[in-house]
């Protein structure tokens, strides 16, 4: 029998209804491209939950899906490049963290649905960063990756973006240094959350109550990536669009 303080940390029905989807469907995403898990839930989410609570969740969500393939990017990362971009992305983070106590919640999701809008029509057009590469550039792409993490659980797009400028970087190469930087990341994203008392019980039984959906909907992508063939480069575009349109409702509501 479920006691009674554990069940006061239950979500409403409704609310659990609609995060479990927008769990499901962002995981699908990350299973089937690699990417967008929390560009696609950090704007429902905040319709439903306040910007520390949404944070806590993408993070945790999105960390716990990564690990079964960490492993083997593990044995092929390029930790140079790594810690390149890992290491400034951890000052970033205190400056996103600072925003969720200074910028008011309604602002700050107008503010996390006008990323992901951005985020969703830069991918859309193929654009990635083509200037020149070096530290200053690999600072300043870590710093921003860090301080949207810390914001909303959305700092893996500036990296990717950046590290699709260097041509000479295998595709398999860049898929291991974005796990490892992601999981990294947002490990340090939580710690830094704990230290500073913003981690709860009921963001803990709330993630674990999303997480049957989130896994299953990560094989569920998988799958589909390997099924999809040649309609790979299709599928994307219309998880793109979705993305966007999310974010342009979240915005709007």
């Amino acid at each position: 029998m479920i006691p009674d303080w554990l069940i006061t940390q239950f979500p409403a029905w409704p609310v659990f209804l609609a995060l479990a989807a927008a769990s499901f469907a962002g995981c699908m995403l990350l299973g089937f491209s690699g990417f967008g898990a929390g560009l696609l839930m950090a704007p429902i989410f905040s319709l439903l939950m306040p910007p520390t609570d949404v944070l806590v969740l993408v993070l945790a969500i999105s960390l716990i899906v990564y690990f079964p393939i960490l492993p083997d990017a593990m044995r092929q990362v390029d930790w140079r490049l790594v810690l390149r971009l890992l290491i400034p992305s951890l000052f970033g983070m205190p400056v996103g963290l600072a925003m969720l106590h200074w910028v008011d919640p309604a602002t700050m999701r107008k503010t996390v649905s006008l990323m992901v809008v951005i985020l969703a029509l830069l991918m859309l057009v193929g654009w990635h960063y083509r200037g020149r590469r070096g530290p200053l550039q690999d600072i300043l792409a870590g710093l921003l990756s860090g301080t949207m993490t810390a914001i909303a659980g959305i700092g893996g797009p500036p990296v990717v973006l950046y590290m699709l400028s260097d041509r000479g970087l295998a595709h398999a190469a860049m898929r291991a240094a974005n796990i490892v930087f992601f999981v990294l990341g947002q490990s340090a994203a939580l710690v830094l959350l704990g230290f500073g008392g913003g981690l709860t019980l009921q963001q803990g039984v709330w993630t674990l109550m999303l997480l049957p959906f989130a896994i299953a909907a990560t094989l569920l992508g998988a799958l589909l990536n390997r099924k999809a063939g040649k309609r790979q480069a299709f599928l994307r575009r219309v998880s793109l669009f979705a993305l966007l349109g999310i974010g342009v409702l979240a915005f709007l509501v």
